[in-house]
């Protein structure tokens, strides 16, 4: 057994030991919490649970004064594994769509308008305010869920949100604005 209070306050001050000794103790249960949802897959369970320590070390300031930290590595973990579940939705929703548009003839001016609005996209992306173009290519171009955002920008999540939603109707007005809407829409969704 560990003195976890104990060790949560040496590992707030940045304890290497406490962080390893931590590590050590629940390393294996996180990874054995973890198999049954990854379908038994090891590689994918040691995967969250590397990246779930990793966020530990760096949010290791927060972790003074922690009631379970036990329970808090498994909402880690429950919010990693939903967030990889929504990227394998959008994943799969993206091959069929692209499956799709690979069935019909390929055109030449169709590829030449979609560069065209990806261009248009990149214009509007550049004109955001420049915390909103940093929420919105956290959330697009790094994964990352609205939390880790909202983590990593020290703000709440409803920021996050708000400031996503505008992004994305600012950048859907401007496209609509300077671009055919059919195309505009197609651009929106690769970018996300």
């Amino acid at each position: 057994m560990i003195d976890e209070s104990l060790l949560l306050e040496q590992l707030a001050a940045g304890d290497r030991g406490a962080y390893t000794a931590l590590y050590k103790y629940y390393q294996p249960r996180l990874f054995r919490y973890l198999m049954p949802f990854t379908g038994n897959t090891p590689g994918m369970a040691e995967e969250i649970t590397q990246d779930i320590f990793v966020k530990v070390w760096f949010r290791r300031e927060t972790f003074a004064g922690l009631q379970s930290f036990e329970f808090y590595l498994y909402r880690m973990a429950r919010n990693r594994l939903i967030d990889i579940f929504r990227q394998e939705k959008k994943r799969k929703l993206l091959d069929g769509e692209l499956k799709e548009l690979e069935q019909h003839d390929y055109d030449p001016e169709d590829e030449l308008k979609y560069r065209e609005y990806h261009q248009l996209a990149r214009t509007a992306i550049s004109l955001l305010p420049e915390r909103r173009k940093q929420i919105f290519e956290l959330s697009t171009q790094h994964d990352l869920s609205w939390a880790e955002i909202a983590s990593h920008l020290n703000i709440t999540t409803a920021v996050v949100k708000k400031q996503l939603h505008l992004a994305s109707r600012f950048i859907r007005d401007y496209i609509r604005q300077y671009g055919d809407m059919a195309v505009a829409i197609l651009v929106l969704l690769m970018l996300m």
